[in-house]
């Protein structure tokens, strides 16, 4: 049996988030009032810390399914 692989699953995430952060760049300097700064501010920005913890819990779940993984083959 093949162990979850939750490294590549963080890696979409990852490229995901940097893919809207760019795209959001490109559009704010189109996009510029207090419209677009209440949407980064109630959307975008929260995004950034709840993104970081997920793909921690990510990494170190996969280093305890590798862990279990192991162990079971024993």
């Amino acid at each position: 049996m093949r162990p979850a692989d939750l490294h590549t699953n963080a890696a979409y995430i990852r490229d995901a988030f940097e893919d809207l952060q760019k795209a959001w760049l490109e559009v704010s300097e189109q996009w510029n009032d207090g419209v677009s700064r209440a949407f980064c501010e109630n959307h975008l920005e929260p995004l950034g810390p709840t993104v970081k913890l997920a793909l921690d819990s990510m990494q170190r779940m996969g280093v305890m399914v590798a862990h279990m993984h192991n162990e079971c083959e024993q």
